[in-house]
């Protein structure tokens, strides 16, 4: 399991999810507000987070009982420095997966919601899963036909016939070829997918060559003129995620 950075204002809370990542094997290192959290991203960027979604902007408002949403501001900040960044967002309040949802809509992957002071064993699979590049909703909260149709409300006119060309041809992709499509939809690059998988780049190459033709998308330079395949796997592996939570 990777280095974990854990965020929470609520030190027993934060105590109770180091000690059970430790015991899983992971380092962590924890963080109380977003201006130390920020900078230990920055010292050593982490692979995954634990974020709750309401926290105090800095160690002097530590007393204060957090109201805003300062939790999706540092994901978004953290996201943008570091794109393949896992994170697992945590909330008490339901409402709160609206804002998640926004995240997902600006097409930013390997993010996760879990509500908080359920079983522990769900924020494993959860960390798992955006390591894998994977974007999850908890089901029960939100309608996985309303959040497709609001993300394809953010698709162009020209890229949809493409998406759901991908969408439909996802499920003749191999095991591993699901694997490479969702992390390089993640923003990781070949050279990272090959470090992480124990790969050579040039296999992984070959792989992601197998997997734009599979879904038709090495088709796109003469039919798809201004478009390129790799946007369009973002937008198709975010909807076959979304779909995936309705089993």
């Amino acid at each position: 399991m990777p280095d974990v950075l854990v965020v929470d204002d609520d030190a027993f809370t934060r105590s109770g999810i180091c000690g059970y990542l430790r015991a899983l094997g992971c380092q962590t290192r924890e963080a109380g507000d977003v201006q130390t959290a920020w900078e230990l991203a920055l010292a050593s960027p982490p692979p995954t987070a634990v974020i709750d979604i309401r926290l105090p902007l800095s160690p002097a408002e530590a007393n204060t009982l957090p109201t805003a949403a300062n939790g999706i501001d540092l994901t978004l900040r953290l996201k943008k420095s570091f794109p393949t960044l896992g994170v697992v967002l945590l909330s008490a309040h339901a409402r709160y997966e609206q804002e998640v949802i926004r995240l997902a809509q600006r097409f930013m992957r390997s993010i996760a919601f879990l509500h908080k002071g359920g079983d522990m064993s769900r924020l494993e699979w959860a960390l798992a899963e955006v390591q894998n590049g994977r974007t999850l909703f908890q089901s029960n909260l939100v309608n996985p036909y309303v959040l497709e149709t609001a993300v394809r409300t953010h698709f162009a006119p020209d890229e949809a016939h493409w998406i759901d060309q991908a969408l439909t041809e996802m499920s003749r992709l191999s095991p591993r070829e699901q694997e490479i499509a969702h992390l390089l939809a993640a923003a990781y690059t070949p050279e990272a997918i090959a470090a992480r998988l124990h790969l050579s780049k040039g296999n992984v190459d070959n792989v992601i060559s197998h997997i734009y033709s599979k879904l038709g998308l090495a088709d796109m330079k003469e039919d798809g003129v201004g478009l390129r395949p790799l946007p369009i796997l973002v937008k198709a592996c975010l909807l076959a995620d979304i779909r995936e939570s309705k089993q």
